[in-house]
């Protein structure tokens, strides 16, 4: 036990001279090796009653993942990720050479997009890639359905690895078997253009709100020209096409694609339908809603809308990475955050919290499976406090990080968070690691059944078939698939 807290000493030391390059370095925290008590030595000549029996030993979060001689470690681990270097994925592998100096870790960064993702799969079947991190359920849920990563239960067994212990859920697996471990999540919210909401009148940043609330606010903070047409969007959902579904999460707390008891789609369901019915009519009838349209045929970015004040404010989940880029997208204003919004007043808000979204595990074409191990172990709990600079944020429960702590990772310091951000939204709204959140339990015909939702989302935002008609298309066809699956 001795040795494993002087590794976690050393461990955490490590980390602590990784960060100390930035501005500003996180305070210290106590051990239980660094706390000191006047209970005398015991005396280890006194023999135990003979009736006394020893307590069941607490499970220490992350335990598992320490070795007693880290430069005892050795091997190459080549390493995928759709995060590139500049988000995130650099101070990872600084913080792990320091705490592993014997491993060398060969980075490559792949695209989020099919070809993207083809590629990768392509190169786990032609033994290139030893541990792979995938954004994304969906994704994640390929790779396992096709066994391209490889089962981890003999490690989980060997080591004693309570899943929903370390990371909050253990809903992530397909039948029982977990091929991955969770890295990272998303945080949902809105950005708003702090000047945009200010100038409209709209007082202070809530701290909760509804979907007529937020819509009225994106009819504030609108600007048209002489002919009404709109220069400035007040609002928008994010990019991507399944957010038409996601309230459905805000509300049950469970999958969006699905209802409750996982064995049918949801599609019809009111909550999923009203969203629909509430983007299209914000986006196309108000026009107080950037169109999904215009995302998805002229591949725009709602980041870049936003920081270059064509948009005052968006649903996001990775914007943060962007938020520091003041070279790219120089500005004027701060940003401000909002929670997701719920449908009423009261609800528990299953969008607050830290959604699963990164998966990371071993691949089929592993080479050298123990130094991926260790690279894979360490990643997914000590190292992964630093998807925190991806925007994103860790899911190991045993991340400990402080609101100044926080602001420094992301933002260098907290001078320049305040700069860029302000500060008493972010911390009401951003990174509440004990927030209610969703999970994800069904999985039965999972890339049919999304793949679904956004054909026939899409064909309602075009007008070639009524959200009505669309969704029970969408909804029969699902169903469907989720027979053949069962």
């Amino acid at each position: 036990m001795r040795k494993k807290l002087r590794q976690l000493l050393a461990l955490l030391l490590a980390l602590t001279m990784v960060m100390s390059l930035a501005a500003c370095q996180p305070a210290e925290k106590p051990t239980e090796a660094s706390k000191k008590t006047d209970a005398p030595e015991p005396d280890d000549k006194t023999e135990a009653p003979a009736d006394e029996t020893e307590a069941p030993k607490e499970y220490e979060l992350g335990s598992w993942a320490l070795v007693d001689d880290p430069a005892s470690k050795t091997g190459t681990v080549r390493f995928w990720s759709n995060l590139t270097l500049k988000q995130g994925m650099q101070g990872i592998l600084d913080a792990f050479n320091e705490a592993y100096p014997n491993i060398t870790v060969e980075f490559t960064s792949y695209s989020n997009n099919a070809d993207g993702n083809a590629q990768a799969n392509a190169a786990i079947m032609g033994g290139e890639i030893d541990v792979l991190m995938s954004s994304t359920l969906q994704h994640a849920y390929n790779r396992w359905n096709n066994n391209l990563y490889l089962p981890l239960t003999d490690y989980i067994e060997e080591y004693g690895i309570d899943v929903k212990k370390e990371w909050g859920t253990d809903s992530y697996n397909l039948d029982g078997v977990y091929y991955t471990f969770p890295v990272g999540g998303n945080i949902y919210y809105i950005v708003i253009n702090k000047t945009a909401w200010d100038e409209a009148g709209l007082g202070e940043i809530p701290t909760e709100w509804t979907w007529d609330e937020y819509l009225a606010a994106s009819e504030a903070m609108t600007k048209r020209d002489e002919k009404g047409k709109t220069i400035v969007y007040g609002g928008s959902d994010f990019h991507s096409i399944e957010f038409a579904a996601y309230p459905w999460m805000q509300v049950t707390g469970k999958h969006f694609l699905y209802t409750e008891d996982g064995q049918a789609a949801n599609f019809t369901d009111p909550i999923v339908l009203n969203m629909l019915k509430r983007e299209i009519k914000a986006e196309q009838e108000d026009g107080i809603w950037f169109p999904l349209l215009t995302y998805r045929d002229e591949d725009v970015d709602d980041y870049a809308l936003f920081l270059n004040g064509d948009i005052a404010s968006f649903i996001s989940n990775n914007f943060v990475k962007y938020l520091r880029d003041t070279e790219t997208y120089p500005r004027d204003f701060k940003a401000a955050f909002a929670p997701y919004p719920v449908e009423e007043k009261g609800q528990t808000n299953y969008m607050s919290g830290v959604a699963t979204n990164y998966h990371v595990g071993i691949t089929n074409g592993v080479q050298d499976e123990d130094a991926a191990w260790t690279f894979l172990s360490w990643f997914s709990t000590y190292g992964s406090q630093y998807m925190l600079l991806s925007g994103n944020a860790p899911k190991w429960l045993g991340a400990d990080i402080s609101d100044s702590e926080l602001l420094c990772m992301v933002f260098d310091s907290e001078e320049r968070a305040a700069e860029l951000i302000d500060i008493d939204s972010w911390k009401s709204t951003m990174y509440l690691m004990d927030a209610p959140i969703f999970e994800e339990h069904s999985l039965l015909a999972y890339t049919d059944v999304l793949n679904l939702l956004k054909e026939y989302v899409m064909l309602a935002h075009r007008g070639e078939m009524t959200p009505e008609d669309a969704m029970q298309t969408a909804k029969e066809l699902a169903d469907a698939k989720i027979k053949e699956a069962q």
